[in-house]
């Protein structure tokens, strides 16, 4: 499928340009252990999903269920932990130099993800390329995170933009579902042939050839 070339660009974080889903499965076990919840090995749900999917599946709490009041409490402790230690967190170098390629073309750049807006904010900054972000959307800005679209509809609202106006960049399930459903075209950041088939166009982590064809695809 041929993209059109896009005026605004929608990335995610974490997989896409900053490998920290490690740290961000430490923040929360770390969080649990604090509740006297020991998380046997990685208590994450699903790639791409958020902090309170994360406490709802360790407590089996209902999706209808109101949070407990030591949930706030959790999650600050998850972020404070996450913020400390972005040291040990990976760029993904061939996602940072495209982002500043779109920068230097003048394209309009925001950063859609169920993170905390702290999180959001440090890992921009980290990697040094905050300056290029217009907007960051968190799943905590909207009523519903990914896989819903809400974020990335808050995203095109914030810029005054079209969904065909605008491509997306996502390495989960998770991610492109909640993109697809706001109707952008989507590149997925994977090695993965079935996520790659769920998206418009895909690219590799590791082999910046691949984002090099990307761009000759777009413009």
């Amino acid at each position: 499928m041929k993209m059109k070339s896009p005026e605004l660009v929608l990335w995610d974080l974490d997989g896409t340009l900053i490998e920290s889903e490690p740290l961000h499965q430490e923040s929360m076990r770390r969080a649990f252990l604090g509740l006297g919840q020991a998380a046997e090995g990685a208590p994450g749900v699903l790639p791409g999903t958020g902090a309170a999917a994360n406490y709802r599946h360790q407590f089996a709490l209902d999706p209808a269920e109101p949070m407990p009041r030591q949930y706030t409490a959790w999650y600050s402790a998850v972020v404070d932990y996450f913020v400390a230690n972005l040291s040990v967190t990976t760029p993904l170098a061939a996602s940072l130099e495209c982002c500043a390629w779109f920068a230097a073309h003048g394209l309009a750049q925001s950063v859609v993800s169920n993170a905390h807006p702290r999180i959001i904010e440090a890992s921009l900054r980290h990697l040094g390329i905050r300056q290029h972000i217009r907007h960051v959307c968190s799943g905590d800005d909207v009523a519903r995170g990914k896989p819903a679209p809400d974020a990335y509809l808050h995203a095109l609202a914030l810029h005054g933009a079209s969904a065909d106006s605008c491509i997306a960049f996502e390495d989960s399930r998770v991610g492109i579902t909640a993109a697809k459903a706001a109707g952008l075209a989507v590149v997925a950041v994977t090695d993965s042939a079935e996520l790659a088939a769920l998206a418009d166009f895909s690219v590799s982590p590791s082999q910046p050839e691949s984002w090099y064809a990307l761009r000759q695809h777009l413009f």
